[in-house]
Parts: structure tokens; C-alpha cells; sequence
């Protein structure tokens, strides 16, 4: 009899063991998950949240892989999560997954609202996976949903190399813990940053103003210079805006204004900043472009805007654009040039220019070239 009792203290205690042991790898588990939550919630921009995300994440959880899909309801999750960062673009192409909400339809409402886990997660979610290099090493998921306000806003899939990890059965609430944080911090930063670029434009045109122009254009160089890549300057400005101000009302020139900033739009990629520079004078920056590809780029903009005319109640007004172009390659950096020296240059001499093409008969494109001394 004293042996059974002391075989089952021994069970007891074995069982107690096990549960004290289980209670604190909980305990680190939720310091663990808490503590990357923290984190993310504070991320200060989408980059420093996307590197958390999908960087940061992968060690501190030890998986194979982890895959982010967002759903882009603003139709500005590319750019506000990649900006002009094209190495970044090119790292995470497969692990940052963006879904336009009209052509993805399909595919955002299979998207479960609950977590899914095992095979089942990458069966049911397999297109998540399909650009990943570690695919063939997969071995299991868990596939968490980001839900705000009981809308589906994206997923994250968990990857692991140990068929164990991510089993069908096994309990959920640290990974709906991380999914809820996940989607408190992605929505928070997306707006913060919103609310952000929203102070650097120019009210009337939705151009960037002067201030972020100016913020920007530095940083730019300096990234050029780095890498040995020219950057061109381009200034623009509307011919004859006074008499279209004098002559159809300064609500008139305003519908010019904001025409014009439309069709540069049109004309220039996502990552070159196109600014209002202060009246009917605009600019452009063009980084990682030759002089050659930018002079077509001018080109086609000149073109675009003298072929289309702005229809004022019975009649049209025709207008038409000066434009100055000066490229960084063509300035002589020597080390002791600043950030703020190569600007300030850059801008003179495509002001200069943008001057011989108004002082040239107008309606065309000038490129300032260094005079021979």
C-alpha cells in the first residue's frame, strides 16, 4: 500500500512538474508576444513596421519564414510601405503581398476570419506562398487573420520548418493576440503616416509643397551621389499665367494649376517628387534617370499639356508649359561639397535654364549646360 501511495505522489508531482514547467514557457511566451506587440504598435513609420514585421519577427519567433497580406482599401500601401526604397521593394516582393480590393475580390473573401492552422493553412493558402524561396521547406502554418472594426484588413501566414509547431488542435491565443496587435499597428501607422503626408501638400494642387520638396530633394542626392546615380532637376512653369488669371479669373488659373499637376502625374513614376514650388512654378525630381530618358520625359509632358485643352462652360483654353532641366552628373562634386551646396546648385542652374527656355519663344524644354571656361 505505501509503495501505491508513493507511486502516485510520484505521479502527482511528475504532473505538477509539467504543469509549473508548461506555466512558464506560457509566461515567456506572453513576455515574448507583449513585448514584439509593444513594438509594432510603436513603429514610427511603415518601414520601421515592415522590417519588424518581416525581418525582426522571423528571429525573435524563430520560424522559417512569415508572410504579410494586405488588403490596399486607400490604394497607397505600396508606396507608403516602399516609398523610393526599390532594394526594399525587390527583398520583400514575395513576403509583402498587396491586394487591390476590386480585382482581388476572390481572393480577399476566402479569407477566414478565424486562425487556420497545419496543413489546412497550406492547402487553403498556398498562393500566399507561391514567390517564396523557402517553400520547398515548409512544413507547417498558421495563417492569422488582421481584423479591424469586423473588417477583413490582410493576413499573416507563420511558416515553420517542424511539422509539429503549427498543429491543427493546439491552442490559439498568443497567435490572436499577435494578430489583433499586428492589426491595431498597421492600421495606426498607415494613418499616422497619412496624416503626415497630408501637412507636406500643397492644398490646391495635392502636389507635395516646398517643404517637402525641399526635405526630400536633399535626401535624394545624397542616395545618388552614394550610388553613383544622376539625378535630374526639372523646373516648370504655365507661359502667360498672369494673362490667364487677368483675363478668365483666378478660379481659372486655379483648374490650370491643378490640370497641370494631373498630368505630370501621369507622366513621372510613383517614386520622383513632383512639388509645387510656389505660384504657377512647379517642380520635379527625377533620381536614378539619365538626361536623355528626362528630356523625353519633358518631351511627352509638353506635348501632353499643349494637346489638351481645358473646357471653360461654351469655350476652351489652350495652354502650355516652359520647361528647365539640369542634371546632378553635370555638376563637379568634390568632397568638399555639402547636401546643401549640390542643392542649392542644382535648382539654380534649372531655374537658369527653365529662364533660356521662356526667354527662347516659351512652350519648350531647356537644358542648362555648363559654360566653357
Amino acid at each position: 500500500m505505501n509503495d501505491s501511495v508513493y507511486d502516485k505522489n510520484r505521479e502527482l508531482q511528475r504532473k505538477l512538474d509539467h504543469f509549473i514547467k508548461q506555466a512558464r514557457a506560457n509566461e515567456k511566451k506572453q513576455e515574448l508576444y507583449e513585448t514584439f506587440g509593444f513594438e509594432i504598435i510603436g513603429a514610427s513609420t511603415p518601414k520601421e513596421l515592415r522590417d519588424l514585421l518581416l525581418f525582426q519577427s522571423i528571429a525573435r519567433f524563430q520560424l522559417l519564414d512569415m508572410v504579410l497580406c494586405l488588403v490596399d482599401h486607400h490604394k497607397d500601401a505600396d508606396r507608403l510601405f516602399f516609398e523610393r526604397d526599390e532594394e526594399a521593394r525587390l527583398s520583400f516582393a514575395n513576403k509583402l503581398l498587396i491586394l487591390d480590393p476590386i480585382k482581388d475580390t476572390e481572393i480577399i473573401q476566402s479569407l477566414a476570419t478565424n486562425p487556420t492552422l497545419g496543413t489546412e493553412a497550406l492547402k487553403k493558402y498556398r498562393w500566399m506562398l507561391k514567390g517564396l524561396k523557402s517553400r520547398d521547406q515548409i512544413k507547417s502554418a498558421a495563417f492569422l487573420p488582421l481584423l479591424r472594426s469586423n473588417q477583413v484588413i490582410g493576413s499573416l501566414m507563420l511558416l515553420s520548418q517542424d511539422p509539429h509547431r503549427y498543429q491543427k488542435n493546439i491552442g490559439t491565443f498568443f497567435l490572436r493576440k499577435l494578430s489583433a496587435m499586428t492589426a491595431v499597428a498597421i492600421e495606426n501607422c498607415l494613418n499616422q503616416q497619412r496624416i503626415k503626408e497630408i501637412s507636406y501638400q500643397d492644398v490646391l494642387t495635392q502636389a507635395y509643397n516646398r517643404r517637402y520638396f525641399d526635405l526630400r530633394f536633399k535626401d535624394e542626392i545624397a542616395r545618388c551621389v552614394r550610388w553613383d546615380d544622376d539625378l535630374i532637376c526639372m523646373f516648370l512653369d504655365v507661359d502667360h499665367f498672369k494673362k490667364i488669371n487677368d483675363n478668365h479669373g483666378h478660379q481659372t488659373g486655379d483648374l490650370v494649376l491643378r490640370h497641370m499637376v494631373n498630368l505630370i502625374k501621369e507622366q513621372v513614376r510613383s517614386c520622383d517628387i513632383v512639388a509645387r514650388y510656389g505660384g504657377e512654378e512647379f517642380v520635379v525630381a527625377l533620381p536614378s534617370t539619365t538626361l536623355q530618358a528626362a528630356h523625353e520625359i519633358a518631351e511627352r509632358l509638353r506635348k501632353a499639356i499643349c494637346s489638351s485643352a481645358i473646357i471653360l462652360y461654351d469655350r476652351q483654353l489652350n495652354i502650355s508649359v516652359s520647361i528647365g532641366m539640369a542634371s546632378l552628373r553635370s555638376l563637379l562634386i568634390s568632397p568638399q561639397h555639402d547636401a546643401n551646396f549640390i542643392c542649392t546648385t542644382l535648382l539654380d542652374r534649372a531655374d537658369k535654364a527653365l529662364y533660356e527656355a521662356k526667354q527662347g519663344g516659351r512652350n519648350q524644354v531647356a537644358v542648362y549646360i555648363n559654360p566653357i571656361l
